[in-house]
């Protein structure tokens, strides 16, 4: 595989980027196979593409490395915007109840987003639906939570920028695993 034809844009091109400087020239063609096709696949095989290479991630550079590259990508899919967004929200709120009613309503439909204050340093955040516009027409569930990793990451940004400080991101339930719901458990 000629890496030109590898996709240069997107998700799946910074997907790539980060992954080449992970993987080995033959294990990079292994998990980006197909990939030049990527951007004419209907979104159902896109998200088969995505569960594809997460299982080929895991099995060539291991459980750590896989999470490593999922969670460089997160970080990156919260741009200067999300986070200058978080910053906003924040320097409105009153509080960090006042602050998550905003969150939960900004710019999503009323009821995807839903919020659980469990004390001063720790709430949840429940995600009534895929957020991920690359897998949330999969038909298949993801056998494990790697690819998600990418959405914790993102939450950690996000929220990093909101507090300016460090933040903790643990994702206790995901519907690409089978779930109902998304839910990340959130310590500032």
């Amino acid at each position: 595989m000629n890496n030109k034809n590898i996709p240069q844009t997107g998700r799946i091109g910074r997907f790539a980027r980060i992954l080449e400087t992970k993987a080995n020239q033959e294990t990079f063609e292994k998990i980006m196979i197909n990939s030049p096709d990527y951007n004419a696949f209907k979104a159902e095989q896109k998200a088969e593409w995505w569960k594809n290479a997460v299982e080929k991630l895991e099995k060539e550079l291991g459980k750590d490395a896989a999470l490593e590259v999922m969670r460089t990508c997160g970080s990156k899919c919260c741009g200067a915007g999300q986070r200058k967004t978080a910053k906003h929200l924040m320097a409105e709120a009153t509080s960090l109840k006042v602050f998550l009613e905003k969150f939960v309503n900004y710019g999503v439909k009323n009821g995807a987003l839903e919020y659980e204050i469990i004390d001063d340093s720790t709430f949840i955040t429940k995600h009534n639906k895929c957020f991920c516009g690359q897998v949330k027409k999969s038909k298949e569930l993801f056998k494990t939570n790697t690819y998600c990793q990418c959405s914790v990451e993102f939450n950690k940004q996000f929220f990093e920028a909101a507090f300016e400080r460090p933040v903790q991101v643990k994702l206790n339930k995901s519907i690409l695993n089978g779930d109902k719901w998304c839910e990340f458990e959130i310590k500032h």
